[in-house]
């Protein structure tokens, strides 16, 4: 009996007991397994958009500031020591208002050299006009000769000359006293004092600013990018935050040529077409380009994701229910979205929820087949 029983005993199957069953703690195991691999092939479920062309209003919206149309900087005409300025900023000025005055030490010395000049010139002259007098009269008695009246005549006639270049070298001597005296040409508001009392100044040096009463501008600064925009744009909207955000209708009126050095901006005016009182100069503004509406592919924000510095949505292909990652061109952001400039079409449909945990290849379930399927079970 012994024998009998070890041999049954070496008869069993590794891992069963005597009955030939498994040990319980195996059977969990294995259906947790299934369990596992039949959710890893559940397709996941998705939101989904046909995307198409939209009408899309291009916007474009730049800083500015509220300028003058027309803006003096007034100067003196001589070099000198500024001994006045009569002026303030803010201050409202007439035509012929003095603006400021120069020290007159440095003229008064010029203009009594050439007044001594002057005298000199008138002697000089009156001398050699009484020679030339006497010479003819000897001339016409046979005494001297035609060349020593041609010689006496010449230097009477440059006594002239000398004379009166004495007497425009007093005259400009004159006007550098008047000129030390500076003077506005056109009524206007004071925007900036450029150099005070007890300057000194060189010729043409700007002293004071002064802009002219009447026609107000926005004056910008345009991307080297939306340079082309400008000259297509249909309108310019003008909003002052100053005047609880009150728009101003607005056209171009000037636009530079040449990039600034330091901003790489080409600066622009836009003259306003109905300024008021109320637009104060220096106000800050801000100006809405109106480029019309195009046509274009918008998606949402949500159906985007980057990876690899590369913005991508999830295509869906509808005939397996798979999606695949597509690298898009991102254009200017809308009230609805983002408008895609490339790599998508009209027509495709493309993932707009769970973006970032879908994988290439990975089959999805539709919004239509997820309502059958609830309507099946």
């Amino acid at each position: 009996m012994l024998a009998a029983a070890a041999l049954a005993s070496c008869g069993k199957t590794p891992g069963t007991n005597s009955a030939g069953a498994a040990p319980a703690d195996t059977a969990p195991n294995a259906a947790g397994a299934a369990s596992a691999a039949s959710k890893a092939e559940l397709p996941r479920p998705v939101r989904t958009l046909r995307v198409g062309m939209s009408e899309v209003g291009d916007l474009l919206i730049l800083p500015g500031e509220v300028r003058p149309r027309y803006e003096q900087r007034y100067g003196f005409r001589i070099g000198g020591k500024i001994a006045q300025r009569l002026v303030d900023v803010g201050q409202e000025i007439k035509a012929g208002q003095v603006l400021a005055l120069l020290d007159s030490q440095d003229v008064m010395p010029a203009i009594n050299t050439q007044t001594a000049q002057l005298e000199a010139a008138r002697s000089d002259l009156k001398l050699q006009q009484s020679e030339l007098k006497r010479v003819q009269e000897l001339r016409e008695k046979g005494f001297v000769s035609s060349a020593a009246l041609e010689r006496q005549t010449t230097a009477a006639e440059a006594a002239q000359a000398r004379l009166q270049a004495a007497q425009a070298q007093l005259a400009s001597a004159q006007n550098g006293l008047l000129f030390q005296t500076l003077r506005a040409d056109k009524a206007g508001v004071v925007v900036a004092v450029d150099a005070d009392a007890g300057s000194v100044v060189a010729s043409g040096q700007s002293v004071v600013r002064v802009a002219q009463l009447g026609e107000r501008e926005i004056a910008i600064n345009v991307p080297e990018r939306t340079v082309a925009l400008m000259k297509k744009a249909r309108g310019f909207d003008v909003r002052v935050e100053a005047l609880a955000d009150r728009a101003y209708a607005a056209k171009l009126r000037e636009l530079s040529p040449v990039a600034d050095a330091a901003s790489r901006t080409y600066a622009a005016r836009l003259a306003i077409v109905a300024a008021d009182e109320s637009l104060k100069l220096g106000m800050s503004a801000t100006v809405r380009l109106d480029l019309g509406t195009a046509q274009a592919i918008v998606v949402p924000n949500s159906a985007l994701y980057t990876r690899d510095n590369k913005t991508r949505v999830w295509l869906v292909e509808p005939s397996s229910a798979t999606v695949n990652p597509v690298v898009v061109e991102l254009g200017e952001s809308t009230g609805d979205g983002v408008v895609i400039l490339a790599g998508l079409k009209p027509g495709d449909l493309v993932v707009t929820a769970g973006a970032n945990l879908l994988l290439p290849g990975q089959k999805v379930l539709l919004p239509d087949a997820s309502a059958q399927r609830a309507g099946k079970s």
